[in-house]
């Protein structure tokens, strides 16, 4: 008599590489967004608040100083851009930067490394920016202002080198600060104030003294903002004619590379056993 034949088990596939780094971000974004929203509404509020507040607060002043353009183009969106870019940049540096900690549990297991908990918190940041930008460009839009870019292309690339430096620079002071160097983290908060200041968020360039432009063109944000704002309001916008994408691309080439080695050389420190 003959037995019949039982068919056998297929193998389970085995995934990629690629396909575990690609669950293992999506997990931890899942993660981190319902931390960073679910029950602190506060928290989402500031999101949208801070750049809302500065922004405000400088419209208040050149109104009493009747400027209602600043080189060329409208103050309303000249300030909503800048405040924007710079707090997209902040936000992803010093919200990197915490990262670790905040995942350290998980690196117990072995598909969860360092630097897949800091793209899950910077693809976190992205979006609430940009659903953040889209609510404060249709506002505009509805009261009257032009908010079409002039020139789509040179934007996106500004934005995308703006958003490859602030994860370059979140990533080298994830990896930089943690641990027994934690006592740095003030010193990096800390350092976003005179970047602010010499970054032309709230005064262009054009109008700045001759020293201290000449100074602000050795900042690689600087020279972000403005390409973005050029690139957004066309020529009626006066900047520098320094102004480019050579020196931010410099910088963050740079960052990116030093960042990878220190996260290298820190592998053991970061990664739990």
């Amino acid at each position: 008599m003959i037995s019949p034949t039982v068919p056998s088990a297929q193998p389970t596939p085995r995934r990629s590489a690629w396909g575990v780094m690609r669950d293992v971000l999506f997990a931890l974004f899942l993660r981190e967004f319902k931390t960073r929203i679910d029950g602190r509404w506060t928290t989402a509020l500031w999101v949208v608040g801070e750049p809302l507040a500065g922004a405000a607060l400088m419209l208040a002043i050149y109104s009493a100083m009747r400027a209602h353009q600043i080189a060329g183009v409208d103050t309303v969106t000249f300030l909503i851009s800048g405040q924007l870019s710079f707090m997209l940049l902040r936000s992803l540096v010093l919200r990197l930067m915490e990262s670790i900690e905040a995942n350290l549990g998980l690196f117990a297991y072995r598909q969860v490394r360092p630097v897949d908990a800091v793209l899950a918190r910077a693809g976190v940041e992205l979006v609430l920016f940009g659903a953040m930008a889209l609510a404060f460009l249709a506002g505009a839009a509805a009261l009257g202002h032009d908010v079409m870019p002039h020139d789509p292309l040179r934007l996106m690339l500004a934005l995308a080198l703006l958003v490859q430096l602030g994860l370059a620079a979140g990533l080298l002071a994830a990896a930089g600060t943690h641990g027994a160097l934690t006592v740095l983290r003030p010193v990096v908060r800390m350092v976003f104030t005179p970047l602010y200041l010499g970054s032309g968020v709230l005064v262009p360039l054009v109008h700045a003294p001759a020293v201290l432009r000449d100074a602000m063109l050795h900042n690689p944000v600087a020279h972000l903002i403005e390409s973005i704002r050029a690139a957004l309001f066309g020529p009626v916008y006066a900047s520098p004619d320094e102004i480019g994408l050579t020196l931010p691309l410099a910088w963050t080439l740079v960052l990116t590379l030093l960042a990878l080695m220190v996260l290298r050389g820190r592998r053991d420190r970061l990664q739990v056993a």
